[in-house]
């Protein structure tokens, strides 16, 4: 699998809300840094934060690309994020860098910065 199709698969697993499919496109020891400012290291933490947040069933999330690269090892996407509960929208970026391991793509950093307005 390509990077832009792990991407793919994992903004899938964020709309489906299905912990197993974003597992899979988790490296190990990712960097997770939250809304909140938040920071977590490990795979673990990174799938107990997303299994919270799954469980809850008055949110949506809009992703629209920004900016991808991607180099030999290397991808980044910085994503355009309106994310809504229970009638509140917040809006935002999501950096997401994934790195290739092997013959897959792992995410290795995810970033979520609330914008001002």
């Amino acid at each position: 699998m390509n990077f832009r199709e792990t991407l793919g698969r994992f903004l899938l697993a964020m709309e489906k809300r299905d912990l197993d499919m974003l597992a899979a496109t988790v490296a190990d020891t990712p960097i997770l840094i939250t809304p909140e400012g938040d920071l977590h290291r490990t795979k673990g933490a990174f799938v107990e934060a997303y299994r919270g947040w799954f469980a809850m069933q008055n949110w949506t999330l809009h992703a629209k690309p920004v900016e991808i690269y991607e180099g030999g090892s290397l991808g980044i996407a910085v994503l355009r994020v309106d994310y809504s509960e229970g009638g509140a929208t917040t809006r935002g970026y999501l950096t997401l860098v994934f790195e290739r391991a092997g013959d897959e793509w792992l995410m290795v950093q995810s970033q979520s910065t609330p914008t001002r307005g």
